[in-house]
């Protein structure tokens, strides 16, 4: 079998674009002698750089982003729990026409000391896993009991703070959770903000 020859005019075209994809894909490419074919389809250095850096922004954006959704479920948790307890302190009111007197100091960030009184009154036994000894006003989750009270979603003790007036009548109840810092602005509270 006999390859059939081509005309005149196309054996020099195809010669030519043959001769030059020959020089083209060496390696030492004479158009080009100090970058050889194999570094011209990598990346450069600042092209990785660019990329790298891209992604550490979008990355921080992200991871900016779900710690504010963190911090606002943590708040959310937390005004619901105080609501909760607040209720729980109005039917024990309502049972027995008296609060649970608990002082804790407002001032300090983890003060389990008001927040003991309010737990073992409203969950009518000094610790979750024991049973009651009287009604249980509350039913707490258990990862809101540390101990013998409860804590917030920061895993600081609920203040709680009643007393009763020297004319008897009582004050209303007090719970705050100090949202897991010192700052007064950020405490959830059972009481307005002024």
């Amino acid at each position: 079998m006999t390859t059939p020859t081509l005309s005149p005019f196309h054996q020099k075209i195809f010669t030519h674009a043959k001769f030059a994809t020959d020089i083209y894909l060496t390696k030492n490419n004479p158009f080009r002698p100090l970058r050889p074919w194999r570094e011209q389809s990598a990346f450069t250095l600042i092209e990785l750089l660019a990329v790298i850096t891209i992604i550490g922004i979008l990355a921080g954006l992200t991871l900016g982003a779900a710690g504010a959704v963190r911090r606002h479920g943590a708040a959310s948790t937390a005004k619901a729990e105080v609501a909760a307890l607040q209720a729980a302190c109005d039917r024990y009111y309502a049972d027995n026409n008296a609060y649970p007197i608990g002082t804790a100091d407002p001032t300090k960030t983890n003060n389990p000391a008001g927040s003991t009184a309010l737990f073992t009154n409203l969950l009518g036994s000094t610790t979750l896993s024991n049973a009651p000894t009287s009604k249980r006003y509350f039913e707490p989750k258990p990862a809101m009991v540390s101990g013998s009270y409860f804590i917030d979603p920061w895993g600081y003790a609920y203040g709680y703070n009643c007393s009763i007036n020297a004319d008897g009548t009582w004050n209303p109840p007090l719970i705050w959770s100090t949202a897991g810092g010192g700052n007064t602005n950020r405490w959830i509270t059972s009481w307005p903000k002024m």
